[in-house]
Formats: C-alpha cells, sequence, structure tokens
C-alpha cells in the first residue's frame, strides 16, 4: 500500500510538467541526504559482513549504490528544477565513494539538471573503511579541498556568492529564489558555524532581501532541537546565531538531514525546518518542495523507487525487486536487535518481554519514517515504565509515542 501511494505521489509530480501552457509551472526543488554511497569495490558483503551490517544503525549500506542509482532514475524521470543534497554523500568520505558519487550525479548534469551539495560530517575529514567479515581497515580520508575539486561542478562554479572560510556558498534556484548552502563540516571548527561564515550569510541575507528573493536555508545538522534530550551531535553547535539570522531576514525554511530520521518543526517566531530521513535507511526517502513563484507551497517526502529501478535494469535479485518490503524488515531487524538487549532482564517475563519489544520495534519505525503510528498494543508501554523504570528506554519510548502522533512527511507552508 505505502508503495502504491508513493508511486501515485510521483506520478502527480510528474504531471505537473503536462499542465496545459496557460498555468505557471511551480517552481519544484528535489532535496536528499545522508545517501551514505558505499562503493562495492571496497567490501565484499558475504553473510558474514551482512551479520556485521545489521549490528549498526540500519543504513542498508550493501545495498547504498544500487538506492543511488535509483534515486538517479528518479530524478531524471521528475525532472525538478533544482537538486539539492545536504550532506553524508559518502559513508565516510573515502575517496573512491565520492568519486563513484560524483560520476553518478553527473548523469543529472549531463541531462540538463541543477545540482547543488554541501558536505556532511562523514564527507571530509571523516576516517573511512574498506569492510571485510574479518574486520575494517582505513582508507583515506577526502579533505575540504579534494571535496571541492570533486564536488565543483555541483553547486559551487555557479554559484551567487562563495564564504572564504567554509564550503558554503549560494546557490540561484530561479530568479527569485536561493538557497543558502551552509556549511560546518568543511572549516576549522567542525559543526560550528564561523564567525566569519555567519557574517558573509548576513550579507548574502541582506542582499536577497534588498532584491526581494525567498531564502531557503541548507545545513547538514539541524538548525533546531527536535530530539528533546536526545541532540548531543545532532544541533549545529551555535545554531541560535544562524537562527537569528534566519529571524531577522525571514527566513521560512531551512533543510537539514544528519539524524536519519524524518521531522518537520518550527521554531517560535522564525523558520519551519524539515529534516529529510537518510535515503539509506527505510522508507528511503527524497523529498520535493514545491514554490508558487517565490512562495513556499507544499513538501512532500517520497520513498526512493528501488523496486522500479531494478526491474527496469534487469536486477535479478529478490532483495532489489522488492526492496520495500526488504529494506523495511531489515531495519526492523536491526531495530529489534539493538533493543533486545534492554529487555534481557530474566525478572522480565517473556510474553512481557516480547510485547515490550514489537511495541518499540513499531514505534521506532514509524519515528525514523515520519509516520504516524498505530498503536497495537497500547498498554505495552506500561510495561516499560513497570519492568525498566527510569531508563534511557523507557525514556525514549515515552517520547517516540508523543512524537509519532504526527505525520511527518507532507507539509503545507501557511501564507
Amino acid at each position: 500500500m505505502k508503495k502504491a501511494i508513493s508511486l501515485l505521489l510521483l506520478a502527480a509530480l510528474l504531471l505537473l510538467g503536462a499542465a496545459g501552457a496557460e498555468e505557471a509551472r511551480p517552481l519544484t526543488v528535489a532535496v536528499a541526504t545522508d545517501m551514505h554511497y558505499f562503493s562495492p569495490s571496497l567490501a565484499d558483503f558475504d553473510e558474514e559482513l551482512i551479520e556485521v551490517v545489521y549490528s549498526l544503525d540500519g543504513k542498508v549500506i550493501h545495498y547504498s549504490s544500487q538506492i543511488c542509482k535509483a534515486f538517479v532514475r528518479d530524478m531524471l524521470r521528475l525532472r525538478p528544477d533544482a537538486v539539492i543534497l545536504s550532506g553524508d554523500l559518502t559513508l565516510n568520505g573515502e575517496p573512491v565513494n565520492h568519486q563513484e558519487f560524483s560520476a553518478l550525479l553527473a548523469q543529472l548534469t549531463d541531462a540538463g539538471l541543477r545540482v547543488f551539495v554541501i558536505p556532511g560530517n562523514h564527507d571530509v575529514g571523516a576516517r573511512g573503511y574498506v569492510l571485510s567479515g574479518g574486520g575494517a581497515a582505513s582508507a583515506p580520508e577526502t579533505t575540504p579541498d579534494g571535496f571541492l575539486a570533486l564536488y565543483e561542478r555541483y553547486g559551487y562554479a555557479g554559484a551567487l556568492a562563495r564564504d572564504a572560510d567554509s564550503l558554503s556558498y549560494v546557490a540561484e534556484l530561479s530568479e527569485d529564489v536561493w538557497a543558502l548552502m551552509v556549511d560546518v563540516n568543511g572549516n576549522s571548527l567542525p559543526g560550528y558555524v564561523m564567525p566569519s561564515t555567519l557574517a558573509w550569510a548576513e550579507k548574502q541575507l541582506q542582499a536577497a532581501q534588498e532584491a526581494g528573493v525567498t531564502v531557503i536555508g541548507v545545513t547538514h545538522q539541524t538548525l533546531l532541537n527536535h530530539y528533546g534530550a536526545f541532540n548531543q551531535g545532532v544541533v549545529i553547535d551555535n545554531a541560535q546565531r544562524l537562527l537569528d539570522l534566519y529571524k531577522k531576514y525571514g527566513v521560512r525554511l531551512n533543510l537539514s538531514g544528519h539524524t536519519h530520521l524524518q521531522h518537520i518543526m518550527a521554531a517560535e517566531d522564525g523558520p519551519v525546518e524539515i529534516v529529510t530521513a537518510s535515503m539509506a535507511v527505510s522508507p528511503g526517502y527524497y523529498g520535493v518542495i514545491t514554490l508558487d513563484g517565490k512562495a513556499l507551497d507544499t513538501y512532500q517526502a517520497i520513498p526512493v523507487d528501488v523496486d522500479g529501478w531494478a526491474l527496469e535494469a534487469g536486477e535479478t535479485n529478490e532483495d532489489l525487486l522488492h526492496f520495500s518490503a526488504y529494506t523495511e524488515a531489515f531495519f526492523r531487524e536491526v531495530s529489534r536487535r539493538k533493543m533486545a538487549g534492554s529487555v534481557a532482564d530474566p525478572s522480565i517475563p517473556e510474553e512481557a518481554r516480547q510485547r515490550m519489544l514489537d511495541f518499540a520495534v513499531d514505534m521506532n519505525y514509524c519515528d525514523f519514517a515520519g509516520l504516524r503510528a498505530e498503536v497495537k498494543d497500547p498498554e505495552a508501554l506500561s510495561l516499560w515504565e513497570k519492568y525498566l523504570p527510569n531508563t534511557f528506554r523507557t525514556y525514549y519510548m515515552d517520547e517516540l509515542l508523543t512524537d509519532s502522533m504526527e505525520d511527518m512527511i507532507f507539509y503545507r507552508f501557511k501564507e
């Protein structure tokens, strides 16, 4: 059902291009993040290594190259006015991953699409790996200069303005809409907006205000605290400084990633921030923003159609041909394994243990997917509170139950 709905949404967006000539076509901007591209040349994913992947954080890294190829196919079909990629393009900044991912993006620009990227914390200065069942060996890292050399054509070469102290720049999405691409990973203080970059950003916002242009902010780490106490390493260290600028100059939207969860939140008297979930984590979204002229209209999260790409490419791998089902099952199994240790106390009856696990897996999936939770066992939270009171996991379950009562995959901007 979810796949059918997502295909209908994609079809509706594709029909925008076929609208009558008398109707002005809305500006469409695709946004994706945390692809974590990993070259098949860096690992032999045998059964032993797949077990290692199950012990990680839910990223389907063994199929990340196929997901990215499917995303390119989706973009070539959708043909948005701009494609924004807000960081963590690669698993850990391995040069071969950047080289191969950059080559995939060339398929978009060669077809006339415009692509704009910034680095995430996994793209520059990260420790790369070559994986095998026997462990991991180090791979070379990518420097900010190396990143720029590979991605110069994806936003930097045609930028309206570039910051001297980071990989930040201004992208012209249309005559009336700019993207302020704020990098906090390719500078000398990762996770932190440099004072000089803040000064540069204010100059760009002043210029946009004078020109009557709409500005969309783009960062990798989040501008707002979406997750209460679970915000360490998630929010930009001095996010308030950037948020104050956005409020001062009327920026209404910031796009980010980093968390791998789908989430939407509005600042008090400030911008909405849309965190698009990781493309490498089920359901594997990208987002599509529509604007009527320079007025923000809607945001919709859409799963990458890996199933359709696999069928068209002649793949015979059943995982890929039924990828939406495979990746959800994979994520749920990863979640169950991680949660199992929390309920291992032998004093917890087996029936209660399974109910607690089922509840936790369901809530965790809905939280990552940005879906309204269908609570099948409303009493399961009380079991967490009974057997594991005042623990991190129980607090997390309570937070998930509160957060998952809202749908985070669609947003309509208010005038």
